[in-house]
């Protein structure tokens, strides 16, 4: 159960987030199972990626004013250490709030070539960090992390149609 202490929108790994209008009849439990559902079968199907999807309770707030609301993490199968993405899904009055956060961090060769990108290209630990680093994995699991986001925001986007 993800705890945090500020919202997930004021969270430094907020990825994306929305909010929805006119859900009085909306049930966040429903759409979070809907959303793994979706969200699972359109990655395996369009790029061949297979991403789990875990049913979460997610907690904001301190002790004396948390909100509990339901939520889904989901994980790359078969890379345990790639980020994770937890979406989580609220709701006050008829407005659904949805927030994408990056739990984890990416993968150590990603982390060495952001590392070198950021020294620059006249830099010898930076030169020497890009030389060991497999660029083909990096650019894999960067296009994945771009194609999970995406479709999260394209399946939540498509319930305000």
């Amino acid at each position: 159960m993800p705890k945090f202490k500020q919202p997930l929108s004021q969270n430094p790994f907020h990825q994306w987030g929305v909010s929805i209008g006119g859900a009085a009849n909306a049930d966040p439990e429903d759409l979070v199972g809907f959303l793994a559902n979706i969200v699972t079968g359109y990655m395996k199907d369009n790029f061949g990626m297979s991403v789990d999807a875990s049913k979460v309770d997610i907690t904001v707030g301190g002790l004396l004013s948390s909100k509990t609301f339901p939520g889904v993490e989901f994980s790359f199968v078969g890379h345990t250490n790639w980020a994770r993405y937890l979406v989580g899904v609220s709701k006050t009055a008829a407005v659904l709030t949805v927030d994408v956060v990056q739990q984890g961090t990416p993968s150590s060769a990603m982390q060495r070539l952001n590392s070198a990108e950021r020294k620059g290209m006249f830099s010898i630990s930076g030169a020497l960090q890009k030389a060991i680093t497999n660029q083909n994995a990096v650019e894999e699991e960067s296009m994945n992390y771009t194609a999970l986001l995406q479709t999260i925001q394209q399946a939540v986007e498509s319930w305000s149609e």
